[in-house]
């Protein structure tokens, strides 16, 4: 079957269009991932006659999105701070909320020239922290995470960003870490697990990263537990949390750490989203 550009994302749209808000955006998106075109291209050659493989590719990826399959997953790929770091089922798909974390850290180790390690618990893909180092090649990044199939999305990103000051390690929160760190940066589980089971997010995504125990802060707590004897002073830890726990939160971290600095940093919707602790 030949179909043009056009044709192709007209069908597409109408389709989608019944289920999805944002039809245009997804269709696009699938178009410009296949053809390897930007937007502009594609739109400028809309007579452009694809040939059969092209279609049959194009067909298999809005039919995953479809039934349900994020985009970010039938892609492949997600855009994080500028930049496209590979994603699959076996990692949480990145939120722009989470772009916060990157910009305070990237903020307070401009104002402390001294920083040298810095690490990422819960991983994942290796977004935040490759997004970091990217920034800063001095820095000694470490990336943990307790899923091995996670940390081979991190290995692929860490290739393809040609980042070779970072070290992927396979273990549970700080237990392993032998030395102190000047940067603690963490966006771990902190869905309640009785709340995950109603969620979306629940079927596609790994509940690895997204199931925070009864209270959705049970790894938190852990990792709060582990920064007294893992931070150096001046040292900074960023834990991204959901909007309503930073009480509890902010709590912990006073009982375990009582000279820390703490206060709350708001995401794009003035909810409370991450919290910021300084020694």
């Amino acid at each position: 079957m030949r179909i043009s550009i056009a044709d192709w994302r007209y069908q597409s749209r109408k389709i989608l269009f019944a289920i999805s808000e944002t039809a245009d955006i997804e269709v696009n998106a699938i178009l410009c991932k296949v053809l390897n075109k930007d937007l502009a291209w594609c739109l400028a050659n809309s007579n452009f006659v694809l040939d059969q493989p092209t279609v049959i590719e194009l067909n298999r990826k809005f039919q995953s999105l479809l039934t349900g399959i994020p985009l970010p997953y039938v892609l492949g790929t997600i855009e994080f701070f500028g930049n496209q770091f590979f994603v699959d089922e076996n990692v949480l798909i990145p939120r722009p909320e989470t772009e916060l974390l990157v910009e305070t850290a990237i903020e307070w180790i401009n104002r402390h020239d001294k920083t040298k390690k810095v690490v990422d618990v819960g991983c994942g893909s290796g977004v935040i922290i490759i997004s970091l180092l990217n920034h800063f090649s001095q820095i000694k990044g470490f990336g943990i995470d307790i899923s091995r199939r996670a940390l081979n999305i991190s290995k692929r990103n860490k290739k393809n960003h040609g980042i070779e000051h970072l070290e992927l390690v396979q273990m549970d929160c700080l237990s392993g870490i032998g030395s102190k760190v000047d940067v603690i940066v963490a966006n771990l589980p902190y869905i309640p697990e009785d709340y995950l089971r109603d969620l979306k997010v629940s079927k596609y995504e790994p509940d690895l990263a997204l199931n925070g125990g009864q209270d959705g802060l049970m790894i938190i707590n852990t990792l709060i537990d582990q920064i007294p004897s893992h931070l150096n002073s001046p040292g900074l830890a960023l834990l991204e949390i959901q909007f309503d726990q930073s009480a509890r939160v902010i709590q912990k971290a006073k009982n375990c750490i009582p000279n820390a600095a703490i206060s709350i940093i708001k995401d794009y919707s003035s909810h409370d989203r991450i919290i910021k602790i300084e020694v």
